[in-house]
Formats: C-alpha cells, sequence, structure tokens
C-alpha cells in the first residue's frame, strides 16, 4: 500500500506534462546531465518508463532560456519603431531656426526704442489712501528699473487740494499726470504744489503741473537755492543711477528744475492752508540741507519725502549735498511728531510709524560699527569699505553707495571717531581710526 502511494505523489508532476509537450525537445539530449538523478529512483524499476516524461523536466527549465531570445527581438522592436520617428525629430530643428531669425527682429527694435521716447511703456498708478489722500504714481518702465519712482501726493479737504511733491518733469510723465488730474480732479482748486527737496524725481515736474493746476510753488529756502544751482558733475543727484541711457532724459530733467519759479519759500514752521487743513513745513536735513517734511496735524499725516521711504532707506551723501549726523537727528524729530501715516517719497505708505523709525536708526548704528571693523581690519579708503559691504551693487548705484559710506565717515570725523585725508583730488577718502 506504501508503493502505491509513491506514484500517487508523483501524479501531479505529469500533470506538468502538457505544458512541456508544448515545448520542443529537439535539444533534450545535450541536456540529460540531470538524468544521472536516476539511480536515486532505480528501486522503481518498473516505474522508469514513467520517469521519461519526467525528464522532460529539466528541458522545460531550458525553454525559458529559449524565451530569452525571444525577447531580444522584442527588445528591438522598440528601437525599430523609434529609429523612424527620429525622422521627423530631425525635421524640427528646421523651424526653430526660423523662429531665431524672425527673433532677433525685434531685439534690434529694441535698440531703437531706447531711444525712442514715445514708443515707452508708460503705466500709471493711483491709490486712494483715505478721503483726503490719494497717491499717484506714473512709471516710466525704461528709466526706472533700477530705482523706483516717487511718489506725487494729491492732499484734499472739500473743493481745495495741494499736491507733495512734483514728480518728473519728462514729456511722458506730465502727459499722464495732466490726463489724471484733467479727467479725476479737474472739480479741485489746486493751491499749492509743495517740494520736499531739490531733487529732480521730484521738482522737475513742478513748472508744468503749475501752469496746469494755476497752483503757486513752494519749497525750503535752502533747497531753492539748489534747484537753481546746477550741479558739479561729481555731484550729480544722489537719486539717479549712472545710466547712458538717461543722460538725455536728466538734462531734461536739470533743465525744468532750473527753469522753475518757487512762489513761496517755506521755513521750518511755516504753514498753508488746504480748505480747513493746516500743513506745516518741518525742516529736516538729512538727504538734502533744504529737505522739508509736511506735517498735518488733523490728520497725524506726515510727508516724509526722502527721508523715510516705503521700502528700504534713503540715500544720505556726505556735506555739503547731505549730512548723517543731521538725518539721524530729523529721524528723531519725525517721531516726536506721533503720526499715525507715513506718506513718503517712494513706496507705499507706513503706517507702524514708530518701529520705521527705529528701524532706520538701528540700520544706521550697525553701518557705522560694520565699517569701524573693517577699518581694523585694514580697509584703508572708502572705495575699499564700498567694495566690501555692497559686493554685489549695480554699477549704476555704486555713486550713491559710495556717497553712503562717506556720509557715515564724515559722521564719524565729526565725533572724533576717525580721520579722513582725501586724495587725487577727493575721488579718494583714506582714513584711520582716532580710538
Amino acid at each position: 500500500m506504501v508503493a502505491a502511494k509513491k506514484p500517487a505523489a508523483k501524479k501531479p508532476v505529469a500533470k506538468k506534462k502538457p505544458a512541456a509537450k508544448a515545448k520542443p525537445a529537439a535539444k533534450q539530449p545535450a541536456t540529460r546531465k540531470p538524468a544521472l538523478k536516476r539511480p536515486a529512483s532505480k528501486p522503481a524499476a518498473k516505474k522508469a518508463p514513467a520517469r521519461k516524461p519526467a525528464a522532460k523536466k529539466p528541458t522545460a527549465k531550458k525553454p525559458v532560456a529559449k524565451k530569452a531570445p525571444a525577447r531580444k527581438p522584442a527588445a528591438k522592436k522598440p528601437v525599430a519603431k523609434k529609429a523612424p520617428a527620429l525622422k521627423p525629430a530631425a525635421e524640427k530643428p528646421v523651424p526653430k531656426t526660423a523662429v531665431t531669425k524672425a527673433a532677433l527682429k525685434p531685439a534690434a527694435k529694441k535698440a531703437v526704442t531706447k531711444k525712442a521716447a514715445a514708443k515707452e511703456t508708460i503705466e500709471s498708478r493711483v491709490n486712494v489712501v483715505n478721503d483726503h489722500l490719494t497717491q499717484h504714481v506714473v512709471i516710466v518702465k525704461q528709466f526706472t528699473r533700477t530705482f523706483p519712482t516717487s511718489n506725487v501726493w494729491v492732499l484734499k479737504d472739500g473743493r481745495e487740494a495741494a499736491l507733495l511733491d512734483a514728480g518728473y518733469g519728462d514729456k511722458q510723465s506730465i502727459g499722464e499726470r495732466s490726463k489724471f488730474f484733467t479727467s479725476e480732479m479737474g472739480h479741485l482748486d489746486f493751491k499749492t504744489i509743495a517740494m520736499t527737496h531739490h531733487h529732480y524725481d521730484h521738482s522737475s515736474g513742478a513748472r508744468q503741473l503749475r501752469e496746469l493746476l494755476k497752483a503757486e510753488t513752494a519749497i525750503n529756502p535752502i533747497d531753492e537755492v539748489l534747484l537753481h544751482t546746477p550741479p558739479t558733475p561729481s555731484q550729480g543727484n544722489e537719486d539717479l543711477p549712472d545710466e547712458e541711457d538717461l543722460e538725455e532724459r536728466v538734462a531734461a530733467w536739470r533743465a525744468e528744475a532750473l527753469a522753475t519759479p518757487i512762489d513761496r519759500p517755506l521755513s521750518d514752521g511755516e504753514t498753508f492752508r488746504v480748505g480747513g487743513l493746516t500743513v506745516q513745513a518741518v525742516h529736516t536735513p538729512g538727504h538734502t540741507a533744504g529737505h522739508n517734511c509736511y506735517w498735518v496735524e488733523d490728520l497725524r499725516i506726515l510727508f516724509t519725502g526722502d527721508n523715510i521711504l516705503g521700502v528700504g532707506t534713503s540715500a544720505i551723501g556726505p556735506p555739503p549735498a547731505g549730512d548723517m549726523k543731521q538725518y539721524l537727528d530729523s529721524l528723531l524729530r519725525m517721531r516726536e511728531l506721533q503720526a499715525t501715516l507715513f506718506a513718503p517719497g517712494h513706496g507705499p505708505t507706513v503706517t507702524a510709524t514708530d518701529a520705521k523709525v527705529q528701524e532706520l536708526l538701528d540700520h544706521r548704528a550697525t553701518r557705522d560699527r560694520q565699517i569701524i571693523d573693517l577699518i581694523d581690519k585694514g580697509y584703508a579708503t572708502d572705495r575699499q569699505i564700498r567694495r566690501a559691504l555692497y559686493p554685489e551693487i549695480q554699477k549704476g548705484l555704486r555713486r550713491a553707495a559710495g556717497g553712503q559710506i562717506r556720509s557715515h565717515l564724515a559722521k564719524m570725523v565729526g565725533q572724533g571717531i576717525a580721520v579722513v585725508t582725501q586724495e587725487d583730488d577727493g575721488k579718494v577718502w583714506r582714513v584711520a581710526l582716532t580710538k
């Protein structure tokens, strides 16, 4: 009975025979090596014929190897399919070259548009802050890509209004402002155009807007002199980058500024009226010697000009153009007014006024320490210090950055911290610490 059970156990093996029959056994003679295992089954000599099909099992494994070569041509098939697909792909570069040739034409036109002011991209933005205050910004993208454009503020009460700063005096900017004032502000009676300082981005539009709005112009008497004094090549304008494509435009701004009549000088403490509102001039030197802020106590709004910007820090040059010590003193005075809103010369309004002032004071204190540390390490000139503190600054802004360094150094000289010796006709400042 036990012997009968053994063949029964091998029956499932026999079921696999059909799978082996489907595959050719022509090469089985070469694979009879596994037949060496037959001695283990010699006791069942009668069942040897039944084992002959079992010998086909190793052949069943070897056909698997036959499938592997069958897979190789299958792998080649996709390659063959891709080969014809490469032909249209090779044709794609042809239209691409045509596109690149066409793209060369607009590139050539761009060089022309730099000189053609009429084709410049102009954008005008209006921001109504509240019932009394409107921000108007004109962006001529050609010359504002490296620095933010200036704000012109409209302060109104009832039917009366005033402008705080006049913006640029180029044809495009004035054209945009004329459209705005005619269409949106035509019902208002403009009384005053009060400029915070003499720099062209705040003053060169005043003459033409004065004629358009029939309003009187006003500025601090110190900056009135600077407005009508042509700058030397070394002075330039701290707010403008040194770019060749700005030369013609800057020349136009300069001509406008020199030709701007001032109807009323506004010294510290003097006021003018806008409807029921009183606007007071606050002399805050630093950015320029005659810089004015304008304080509207009834609204607790301070027009900060370029002493406080909506974003970043102001450029403070060395005397006589600017003065770092005076600038820091002006910041403290501006904070004492406890304004709830700063309307700056550039950028958005500021509501966290006290925090903004502290941020600027901290920034200047940090810069002082950095400069002193560099001098201790052997940096002996203003240029070396500027390169260390502004390693990646744009070429057009290097002059403004150098002015910042010199302004800090001039303050340190006044404090007795440093000594400066000018070399090469003032082009180089050699500095050393006294303590």
